[in-house]
């Protein structure tokens, strides 16, 4: 069966046969687009992040509840056998009580890639950290609980080769989790060569990670085993449909890096320490 097109979003929203609409469009537009396909009673799915804003997010959120349709976001890092090895090992208190996550992006963007929506407030929600270094902030939020306070700081520093850039292209903070631990956040799209994407987490018994995979205790034979499950957000949805299971990251999980990342550029803007949760989003002219 060949695909069909659609120049009228309506229209294809509107269709029988159309059960989920999947939102991959500039960060900015997802709860604007989802809204809509949750009104014609479609399941909805956004790539990363779930949008820019947390009123954004609310709306979306609520806009599936009342239409009694599911809402996923895409974080596909929580899909791969490695990560969920890590969270159980984690949840079980292998590493002992945890100390320090980690998680390290440095990526290289050229001129090019900045003539549009990426890196502008409106539609990217930020830079290094807003779109390519999301991935890894779900990640240690997800592997230790909600946050209580941030700190951040933000600019742009590839000089002439991103001088279109609005947001920033290189961000250096910290989480305080609740639990105790603490997170060390470096993203940058600065770097020409040796690109490295780096997620640890360390306790006194243990330190756990990807890029490179690490997996060291301070006792030997420690292991812990995932049962198998979806691999992406495509086949999640299958299940969430099919099975009447939970989402791997729905709405609600989908909004608390948005909420993180909002506060760390808060916490840029302001100079200091901003603790969770945020009364309101990041607005860079305020």
């Amino acid at each position: 069966m060949a695909a069909t097109t659609h120049t009228d979003y309506q229209e294809m929203i509107e269709r029988d046969d159309v059960d989920v609409v999947w939102v991959m469009l500039p960060s900015g537009l997802h709860a604007e687009f989802g809204i809509k396909a949750a009104h014609c009673g479609k399941h909805v799915i956004t790539t990363k992040p779930m949008d820019v804003t947390l009123e954004a997010c609310d709306a979306l959120i609520a806009a599936c509840e009342k239409n009694n349709v599911q809402l996923m976001v895409d974080f596909e890092e929580r899909f791969r056998p490695r990560n969920r090895k890590i969270k159980k090992a984690i949840e079980e208190g292998l590493l002992g009580h945890p100390i320090l996550a980690e998680m390290r992006l440095k990526w290289w963007r050229s001129a090019g890639y900045y003539h549009g929506w990426h890196g502008t407030w409106k539609l990217d929600g930020g830079g290094s950290l807003a779109n390519q270094g999301v991935h890894q902030l779900d990640l240690i939020q997800w592997f230790l609980g909600p946050a209580k306070a941030v700190y951040g700081h933000y600019g742009v520093y590839g000089g002439e080769e991103h001088r279109e850039v609005e947001t920033e292209d290189l961000v250096w903070g910290y989480i305080k989790f609740e639990n105790g631990a603490l997170g060390s956040i470096l993203t940058t799209t600065t770097c020409p060569k040796h690109q490295q994407t780096m997620v640890q987490v360390h306790g006194p018994r243990g330190i756990v990670g990807t890029g490179p995979e690490v997996w060291e205790f301070v006792e030997e034979g420690v292991d812990v085993e995932v049962e198998p499950g979806p691999r992406n957000t495509t086949e999640d949805c299958l299940r969430v449909l099919r099975e009447g299971a939970r989402p791997t990251c729905d709405g609600y999980e989908g909004r608390k890096t948005v909420e993180l990342f909002n506060a760390i550029y808060w916490s840029g803007k302001l100079g200091r320490e901003v603790e969770l949760p945020l009364k309101e989003s990041f607005r860079p002219d305020a």
